[in-house]
């Protein structure tokens, strides 16, 4: 795993039936407080988790490498590193990624180009995906912050019928639209961000919360999207 990580596992004792892996950079990693703190929004996943599915013995681990990039950094040599670490492949992998291309001046259609084989690194493997959309730098102008709508629209319609590795497997999770910055009150605002980028402890733990609602519907197979057939997805029923 990469240096910022964390694992809660409710009973290591007892053989899991849920692994799940977070991935990304610092927000992944819970970034906040100029680095000072962190409070990845794994540990709110998985309180909701422990309450949602009592009977199921689950792991989470944490790979979140501040300031990363798809293209030209860490990314692919990350994921690849975790999926053959692991003597059990994960059953869900959480992937936020793309914010910091954006920084670097990355078109949204270059990394959306680099997105698709990464997720096919973890499909491959059998994982669920839950893709995650970029949420917003409070400091992009109109242009910038177009580039982050058109990269989250690629992310969030995925729908390249060749893509057969995915099969029903790659979902999306929308955390942009549910943590906005520029339309937020001040006052939220101020509750849920730590700077431009990153959040603040109220902010992970409402991460958190976007993802498990997301996550324990995809479990309990109440998800009604459809994938990249036009078909109903299947979900992942314990």
């Amino acid at each position: 795993m990469a240096d910022d990580q964390a694992i809660f596992n409710p009973s290591s004792a007892e053989k899991m039936a849920l692994r799940i892996l977070c991935f990304g950079a610092s927000i992944t990693a819970g970034w906040s407080a100029g680095g000072s703190h962190h409070y990845p929004y794994s540990s709110q996943l998985s309180a909701r988790l422990a309450d949602a599915l009592p009977a199921t013995h689950f792991s989470i681990e944490v790979d979140g490498l501040s300031g990363d990039t798809l293209i030209n950094g860490q990314y692919t040599n990350r994921m690849q590193q975790d999926m053959k670490s692991v003597k059990v492949a994960y059953d869900w992998v959480i992937i936020q990624a793309g914010g910091n291309d954006l920084g670097w001046g990355r078109e949204p259609q270059t990394i959306f180009s680099a997105l698709k084989p990464f997720w096919e690194i973890p499909l491959s493997t059998g994982a669920n995906v839950l893709a995650l959309t970029v949420t917003e730098h409070g400091n992009d102008n109109a242009e910038q912050f177009a580039q982050r709508v058109a990269l989250n629209d690629l992310i969030s319609n995925y729908t390249d019928s060749n893509h057969t590795i995915a099969g029903g497997n790659y979902y999306v999770a929308d955390v942009a639209t549910a943590i906005p910055y520029k339309t937020m009150s001040k006052s939220d605002r101020k509750l849920f961000w730590s700077d431009d980028t990153h959040f603040t402890q109220a902010g992970y733990a409402l991460m958190g919360d976007v993802i498990a609602d997301r996550l324990i519907d995809l479990v309990h197979g109440n998800d009604t999207t459809l994938n990249s057939t036009g078909a109903m997805k299947a979900t992942f029923k314990l």
